[in-house]
């Protein structure tokens, strides 16, 4: 019997019992971090140089690979506004057409989370490679959000990703 106030040993079963399940969630953490490690941030094999310059809430942007070959990025309506279903474009020159192609948006300053869109091949009259998705950016607390839309091209060899970035108004807001 124990006597009163004496602390109360722990049981070697019900310790082990903890040490195994903290092992095991650690593991499955690990597992699923692992996994989804290449999806968040792949590695890429050639990338466009980014073009500050061109304005692709007024106009769509093109930019070179050094590898060759140019991918246009256009997403309507003009302006980009959050919260709104968009229109994405994508047309690529002088690129032979890759297994799948996605666009990322990402925030530059500030992590809005996963928001990739696939695109699918659209038949031009004048034979460009098109491919045509919708998507549609959050709303951010913040009343000007920069981002960066990264045009993503599977090949077998590796990933070839396009960065265009541009600013977003809050709806609502005044400023321009």
């Amino acid at each position: 019997m124990r006597a009163r106030g004496s602390p109360r040993r722990p049981d070697p079963v019900q310790a082990l019992l903890w040490a195994v399940a903290t092992f095991l969630a650690a593991a499955v953490i690990g597992v699923v971090v692992y996994k989804a490690w290449p999806l968040l941030h792949p590695v890429v094999a050639e990338r466009a140089v980014l073009r500050p310059a061109c304005d692709l809430r007024a106009t769509p942007c093109t930019l070179s690979f050094a590898a060759g070959g140019q991918v246009t990025l256009d997403i309507e309506p003009r302006g980009i506004p959050a919260v709104e279903p968009l229109t994405i474009d994508v047309r690529l020159d002088g690129l032979a057409s890759p297994e799948r192609i996605e666009v990322d948006f990402s925030g530059v300053d500030m992590d809005m989370g996963f928001n990739r869109v696939a695109l699918a091949p659209v038949v031009d009259a004048d034979g460009a490679q098109r491919y045509r998705g919708k998507g549609m950016l959050p709303v951010c607390v913040r009343e000007r959000m920069t981002w960066e839309a990264r045009v993503l091209l599977y090949y077998p060899e590796g990933l070839w990703a396009a960065p265009f970035r541009f600013d977003s108004l809050r709806p609502g807001s005044r400023a321009s």
